[in-house]
């Protein structure tokens, strides 16, 4: 088995120590709302798969752009790197691969700004994937390679920029970034991240008693054909950071206005089992 494979068995753990576990992806509330009926356990699945299509839909135009984004940029500062490349220019890449991670990080929480409950959690499970890159995967033997020591000078940095408010660190961005320092692929990165997306979800449906683990369990086989056709159709959407240049509408975009009134519902739960 290959390093690659190893790791991405690790991150697709459902006890990864990230804080997913308390995020619904605003499910709870969409349920307390009536947007996704309770029975759906017994009778009535269509208005839980149409969550999970339009949920998973959403995440791959909107959320999966900002991983690639990052990826791609961090990638691209690396890739010129070498055994023989003198500390001045290692210093000068990992300032600009933090650079590129703060704008991304900057445009992504912009688009969050109306949305204040996604924007908790995303930074909240962000910062928690980041602090186990330093505190886990940094420390790991594979790490002590050139490219593997800068992904680690630019972790410590962007963990020290998250703590005194210079950035926020947001799920997707850190997500990218975390990927790409560990050496998995774009294509492996991106499948990672709407599996994870979808598990939550399925996990949070779970613990609502929306449906059985059994049920869950097929519901989230037949789900593949969903992810993999989103990954055909948006993977290689990418961040336009001006607008005028977007000509073809092919970056970030926010598709479900609806499931994002829900989400900012959250807050407003007489009673609630999930952060967000």
């Amino acid at each position: 088995m290959d390093k690659e494979t190893w790791l991405l068995w690790m991150l697709a753990d459902s006890q990864l120590p990230t804080g997913g576990f308390v995020a619904s992806a605003g499910l709870e509330a969409a349920v307390q709302g009536g947007l996704v009926r309770e029975n759906a356990a017994e009778s009535d699945m269509d208005s839980f798969t149409g969550f999970i299509h339009d949920s998973t839909s959403n995440q791959a135009q909107f959320a999966l752009p900002f991983c690639s984004q990052v990826h791609d940029s961090v990638l691209a500062t690396l890739a010129p790197l070498g055994a023989d490349t003198d500390q001045d220019k290692l210093d000068q890449a990992v300032e600009r691969a933090i650079q590129e991670i703060r704008r991304t990080d900057a445009y992504h929480h912009s688009m969050l700004a109306s949305n204040k409950v996604a924007m908790r959690a995303s930074i909240a499970q962000g910062g928690g994937l980041l602090s186990l890159f330093n505190r886990g995967y940094a420390q790991a033997g594979f790490m002590e390679d050139g490219h593997g020591q800068v992904c680690v000078s630019i972790a410590k940095r962007l963990q020290r920029l998250s703590r005194l408010g210079e950035m926020r660190g947001h799920w997707a961005t850190m997500f990218g970034f975390v990927c790409v320092a560990l050496g998995i692929s774009c294509a492996h990165m991106q499948q990672l991240f709407l599996f994870q997306f979808v598990r939550q979800i399925f996990s949070a449906a779970i613990r609502l008693n929306l449906v059985g683990p059994l049920r869950a369990q097929m519901l989230s086989c037949d789900t593949q054909k969903l992810v993999n056709a989103l990954l055909e159709r948006h993977s290689h959407r990418r961040v336009v950071f001006e607008t005028s240049e977007d000509l073809f509408g092919e970056s970030a975009v926010y598709t479900e206005p609806v499931l994002e009134l829900f989400q900012g519902m959250h807050d407003r739960l007489y009673s609630r089992i999930f952060n967000s």
